[in-house]
C-alpha cells in the first residue's frame, strides 16, 4: 500500500477504510462521522521547534508510581535508578503532540534522537526519524492531552531498524553487544529489540523501565524482535514460533492476574479472531524498507486496531482486530487514554524507525 508518492492523502483514506467498516458507529442511535481534530505531516520542519529544541534536565519522574524507575516496587527490591535526564516539549498545532526523551547523559545531542528528515522512499516528502542510539536511551511521541471519549488515531510507520530476532549466539539483534536490562532487571537485553507502532496508555507516556509500561498499556500495536522465538506468528496456515519482525495487536486482559514483572496477560488478535487470554500471537511479520499504516479507534463498545501494508506472509494486506472495551485493563470510564509511539524503554531497544502523517479524529454526531 505504501509504495506511493502522495503518502499523507492515501494513508488517511486508508485508515478510514480500515477502521470504520470494522466497527459500528459509536452511538448506533445517531448518525455522524469522524471529524479531524489535528494532523501533522512534518512538511514544515522549521516549525516543529521554532525557537530551539528541548534541553536536558535532571529526571524528576523516578517516583511517580509503584513501577516508575525509582518506585516502591523497585525500592523493596533494593534497586536504585541511575542518574538520568529528560528532554520534553510540546510541538505541532496548538502543541497537540509532545516529545518525551530520556538519556543517562545530559550531553547526548537531542537531534540524535529526534530529527525531521527526507522520506527514505520519497525524498520530496518529510518524515520524523526516531532513534535510540543506545539501549538506555528512550524517546516517544505522545498526545499532549488525554484523548476524547471516542477517537481514532492513525500514523504512518516504517523502515524500522530495531534488530531482526534471528536466533543464534552470534546475532547481536541490532545491538553493539553485551547490553544488560539493568538495573531493574539482570538479564541480556539483546534477546529482545523493537518499537511501538501505536499504543494507548492510562498514564502520561514517557520513557521508563520496561516493567512500567507493562502496567500502564491498554491496547498495543508493537514489534519485539526476540531471539528466543516466544512469539507465535500466523503464517497463513499454522502458528509458528518465530521472533523475526512480528507484528502484535493486543489488549491487556482486565480479568487476568497482574504479574509484577509482566503485567496483565495479552488478548491477542490474530488469524481473524481474538485469541485465548495469555496467548502471544502475532498477525504477521513486517518487511524491511517498507511503509505501513497503523490505527487505533475507540468507540462505545470496542477498541479497533488495524495495520495495513505489504507483509511477509499476508503480502498486501489489512488486518483489523476488534477488542471489547469491557475486556481491556484500565479502560473504565474516568481513566484517561493517551496515545504513544516510539521507544519507551530505557533498558531495552536500540535502533531507529520513521513516522509520518499523524492524525487524530473524534466522532461527531449529526
Amino acid at each position: 500500500m505504501h509504495r506511493i508518492v502522495v503518502c499523507g492523502i492515501l494513508l488517511f483514506a486508508s485508515c478510514q477504510l480500515i477502521a470504520q467498516p470494522a466497527s459500528s458507529p459509536p452511538n448506533s442511535g445517531h448518525h455522524g462521522g469522524w471529524k479531524v481534530l489535528y494532523e501533522e505531516d512534518f512538511e514544515n520542519p522549521g516549525s516543529v521547534f521554532p525557537d530551539h529544541p528541548p534541553t536536558w534536565v535532571s529526571d524528576t519522574y523516578q517516583a511517580l508510581d509503584e513501577y516508575s524507575d525509582g518506585g516502591e516496587h523497585f525500592r523493596q527490591l533494593g534497586i536504585t535508578p541511575p542518574a538520568a535526564y529528560r528532554a520534553e516539549a510540546p510541538f505541532s498545532t496548538h502543541g497537540w503532540l509532545s516529545v518525551a526523551a530520556y538519556s543517562r547523559s545530559n550531553v547526548t545531542p537531542f537531534g540524535d534522537l529526534f530529527q525531521v528528515v527526507a522520506d527514505p522512499a520519497n525524498p520530496a516528502n518529510h518524515v520524523l526519524k526516531i532513534n535510540s542510539p543506545k539501549h538506555t536511551d528512550g524517546i516517544v511521541i505522545r498526545s499532549t492531552s488525554k484523548l476524547p471519549p471516542r477517537y481514532r488515531v492513525c500514523v504512518r510507520v516504517g523502515y524500522a531498524s530495531f534488530g531482526d530476532g534471528k536466533p543464534g549466539a552470534d546475532n547481536l539483534n541490532g545491538y553493539a553487544g553485551r547490553e544488560s536490562d539493568g538495573p531493574w532487571l539482570s538479564g541480556d537485553a539483546t534477546l529482545e529489540n523493537g518499537f511501538y507502532w501505536l499504543t494507548i496508555l492510562d498514564s502520561n507516556p514517557r520513557p521508563h523501565n520496561n516493567i512500567w509500561i507493562h502496567h500502564h498499556r491498554k491496547v498495543v500495536i508493537d514489534s519485539d524482535n526476540n531471539k528466543e522465538a516466544w512469539t507465535n506468528i500466523w503464517e497463513g496456515s499454522k502458528w509458528v514460533a518465530d521472533g523475526q519482525h512480528p507484528v502484535m495487536m493486543f489488549g491487556l486482559d482486565r480479568a487476568g492476574d497482574d504479574d509484577p514483572a509482566t503485567g496483565r496477560p495479552f488478548l491477542s488478535w490474530s488469524n481473524g479472531a481474538l485469541q485465548p487470554t495469555g496467548a502471544i500471537r502475532a498477525v504477521d511479520a513486517y518487511k524491511d524498507n517498507t511503509w505501513y499504516s497503523a490505527c487505533v479507534e475507540r468507540n462505545d463498545t470496542n477498541f479497533v486496531l488495524s495495520v495495513s501494508g505489504d507483509f511477509k506472509w499476508g503480502e498486501q494486506q489489512t488486518y483489523v482486530g476488534s477488542i471489547p472495551i469491557a475486556s481491556v485493563y484500565q479502560a473504565e470510564e474516568g481513566i484517561p487514554d493517551f496515545f504513544m509511539f516510539g521507544d519507551p524503554h530505557n533498558n531495552y531497544y536500540s535502533g531507529f524507525v520513521y513516522y509520518d502523517d499523524i492524525r487524530l479524529e473524534t466522532w461527531q454526531d449529526r
